[in-house]
């Protein structure tokens, strides 16, 4: 039995091209009914997710949202949450009113405004130049995680990532480590494509070249080498 953690965007779900999204999921199914485990471990908060999950009717045994910070079971009961710490939270803020952000704070499902369950701030910035300098500007003054997506910048718990969160998720379900394959495309996936064994969709974020892992077209390509066919 192999459990594949799988990234969402651009790695499973394409959308600027849903053939290609319906032949992952299509591989994803017969995956499953040969008595194998998926995982879907994405940045997305549980509730935006969900909502691409029953639209198009994804199978999976597990879900890891938020990069990590939150872990769910196939029955979508939450294993595991890690939050930011409120006095992090507490010196984030100031710094991105300074900067004139538009930010939301994140508690896995949606947003909100209580300090003590907050797992993500998101800010929204499509410029990158400023996004990198605002990075640098928290990183200097706050111990967090902190990353530039496609037109956000996501601030998690300095522990959060999908390395740590696929350790978690086999240590809380007693799973065995030497059946886990991992496969993405962007910087955030670079941690559990380092640790663990797996592959890399063709186009990807060029950080991921010094992994030197395989490259598949697509996450059905990467399914059927692994025979799931």
């Amino acid at each position: 039995m192999i459990l594949l953690a799988s990234d969402f965007d651009n790695t499973l779900y394409l959308e600027d091209n849903m053939e290609l999204t319906k032949r992952n999921i299509s591989s994803i199914k017969n995956f499953i009914s040969q008595g194998n485990s998926f995982c879907i471990i994405t940045g997305r908060n549980y509730t935006d997710l969900k909502l691409l999950l029953e639209k198009y009717q994804i199978p999976y045994t597990y879900l890891i949202c938020e990069d990590g910070a939150k872990i769910f079971n196939y029955v979508d009961y939450c294993l595991d949450t890690i939050n930011l710490d409120k006095e992090e939270i507490e010196k984030i803020i100031p710094i991105l009113e300074e900067n004139k952000c538009d930010y939301y704070l994140d508690d896995g499902y949606n947003e909100t405004t209580n300090i003590n369950d907050c797992v993500k701030i998101v800010v929204r910035c499509k410029d990158k130049e400023k996004a990198n300098k605002l990075v640098k500007i928290i990183k200097d003054q706050v111990d967090i995680h902190i990353y530039v997506s496609r037109v956000h910048i996501n601030i998690i718990h300095k522990s959060v990532n999908k390395k740590n969160a696929l350790k978690r998720l086999f240590n809380l379900e007693d799973l065995d480590f030497n059946n886990l394959r991992v496969i993405g495309d962007n910087d955030n996936d670079y941690e559990m494509l380092k640790e663990f064994e797996g592959g890399v969709i063709k186009k990807h974020h060029k950080i991921l070249d010094e992994l030197h892992k395989d490259e598949y077209d697509t996450l059905a390509d990467y399914i059927n080498k692994l025979g799931g066919r």
